[in-house]
């Protein structure tokens, strides 16, 4: 058996896979979304099946500067989803199961080949929006987001006991004071300040302006400058929320295979909106600070926990 090892961690046994299936599956896993620049997760593909494992923090200062495990293990998710529908694509029949494996605390997925099935439309479909699939950090166009089409993006968030909830016009205002909460608890912790979150900026409508929920500023590019004032209050982040398509994604429960099936229902739900045209971005570093994910939750009036925010549009 000869092995190869690729950026980001990739082990391959060759002799199961052919150059084809190794190419499709690790453009498929790369593809996923990152955090900070990084790929919290290694890729075995050995014998018939596929192994990811979550790649922990390796040093002290890393683990006190990089993403909360939450964050890290929604990214496992995508990267999940994303092996998955390569794998269809491959016409292979697959059967995934997720963590605990008490002999390899790492392991957070096997998905196994378990013989060869046509690739559903809807999974062609995911798996060629793949390539298009990019964190959208700019103001979306005026036009609205057919009811249809967010009910689409919705049905395919519905996976386990996780749901993506449309935010409703006044709910905006509920988000809003959350994401200031969160900008307040960290404005003065140096070792969490600079932390950006997934997809950076919480942007408004209109122009190139932008509200960064964390450091509390109205940003707007002028010429080759950019001007920053103050926002004080919610209201202007409220209304640039409220002109949005905005979804809430929550879980039953914070256990990591949740927080996993988490991840695998946002990979699907982006990808379906991709697939329809429209692109999106995510937030949840906010939701990991302090208390904010159960005051959204109470504000909300939600019985389940909030995880991340899924903002589409075209």
């Amino acid at each position: 058996m000869r092995r190869t090892t690729c950026t980001p961690e990739l082990e391959v046994a060759m002799d199961n896979w052919s150059l084809g299936d190794i190419e499709v599956i690790s453009r498929a896993i790369v593809s996923a979304p990152s955090i900070r620049g990084s790929w919290p997760w290694d890729l075995r593909l050995d014998g018939s099946r596929a192994e990811i494992h979550e790649r922990p923090p390796s040093t002290n200062a890393q683990r006190l500067t990089s993403a909360p495990r939450a964050d890290r293990l929604i990214a496992c998710g995508a990267s999940i989803a994303n092996v998955e529908l390569a794998m269809h694509a491959l016409g292979r029949k697959i059967e995934t199961t997720l963590l605990p494996d008490p002999r390899h605390p790492d392991l957070v997925a096997t998905i196994r080949t378990v013989g060869s099935a046509s690739a559903s439309s809807t999974d062609l479909r995911l798996f060629s929006a793949l390539a298009r699939r990019r964190s959208h950090r700019e103001a979306f166009a005026e036009i609205p987001v057919p009811a249809a089409t967010i009910g689409d993006v919705v049905a395919a968030a519905r996976i386990g006991g996780v749901t993506a909830t449309l935010l409703a016009p006044d709910q905006a205002s509920a988000l809003a004071d959350v994401l200031l909460y969160s900008e307040h608890r960290i404005r003065h912790e140096p070792h969490r300040r600079d932390i950006v979150p997934w997809t950076t900026h919480w942007l408004p409508r209109g122009g190139r302006a932008s509200v960064d929920a964390f450091h509390t500023v109205l940003a707007r590019e002028v010429s080759d400058s950019v001007l920053t004032c103050e926002v004080s209050d919610s209201v202007r982040l409220a209304a640039a929320i409220e002109s949005e398509t905005v979804l809430v994604f929550t879980s039953e429960t914070q256990e990591p295979i949740d927080l996993l099936v988490t991840g695998i229902a946002m990979e699907r739900a982006w990808l379906t909106a991709v697939d329809a045209r429209l692109s999106a971005s995510v937030l949840s570093h906010p939701l990991r600070i302090d208390d904010s994910a159960q005051r959204l939750a109470h504000r909300l009036n939600l019985t389940s926990h909030p995880q991340l925010i899924l903002r589409i549009g075209y």
